[in-house]
């Protein structure tokens, strides 16, 4: 299901494409001849941005889909929500620019939205970011409930608990460390492996 969720997702936004049509003038030739290497150099700029655009949704759905850390899917499919509101409202304001296959674009961005959702994702994200930020103004003891909030409701997220147990390794909490690790163990999928090799490994030496 996984597979064919990604395969769909960026064959439709490859499937955003960006017409470009040359504006007709009831106007002499010679003007029209004069008119020309602008418009077509206006189009030009436009149909690049617009192009460009499309290929910044495509990477960012793949990455989405691919990666492995809940941060990173989270700001990515943030990403090709913005970039692909900007290529609506281009489209909107240039008449010779047509897109196809929006609608199934933004139901897929609807069903990752509602996948992440159901995972947890950008709930984990952001606890992260809070516990991050908790971390850098000298507050460790606040950054570990956040932490500690995420790992009881069983987050997949490898920062969470790397960050867990490098606080307590240098508390010497050494029960509380190997705590989190088999807690990481559990919850982080063994296809994240690099991730899950440093617990592991982390784990094996004490």
């Amino acid at each position: 299901m996984e597979a064919f969720t990604i395969l769909f997702i960026i064959a439709a936004v490859a499937a955003v494409w960006v017409w470009v049509k040359k504006s007709q003038k009831n106007s002499p030739k010679q003007a029209a001849n004069e008119l020309e290497p602008k418009l077509d150099q206006y189009h030009q700029a436009i149909s690049a941005t617009a192009q460009r655009l499309v290929e910044i949704i495509n990477e960012s759905l793949k990455i989405a889909n691919e990666s492995k850390n809940a941060d990173t899917k989270v700001s990515r499919l943030d990403v090709a929500k913005k970039r692909l509101e900007e290529l609506k409202k281009l489209s909107d304001e240039h008449s010779f620019i047509k897109l196809t296959q929006l609608s199934k674009v933004e139901q897929s961005i609807a069903d990752l939205e509602q996948e992440f959702l159901q995972a947890q994702y950008r709930e984990a994200a952001e606890g992260n970011m809070r516990g991050q930020e908790l971390e850098k103004e000298g507050n460790v003891d606040a950054a570990i409930l956040e932490y500690e909030r995420l790992l009881e409701e069983g987050v997949d997220t490898p920062f969470t608990y790397r960050r867990l147990a490098i606080i307590y390794s240098k508390r010497k909490e050494t029960d509380e460390e190997l705590r989190v690790l088999r807690a990481a163990i559990k919850n982080i999928p063994v296809e994240n492996s690099t991730h899950y090799k440093w617990f592991a490994e982390r784990l094996a030496k004490k």
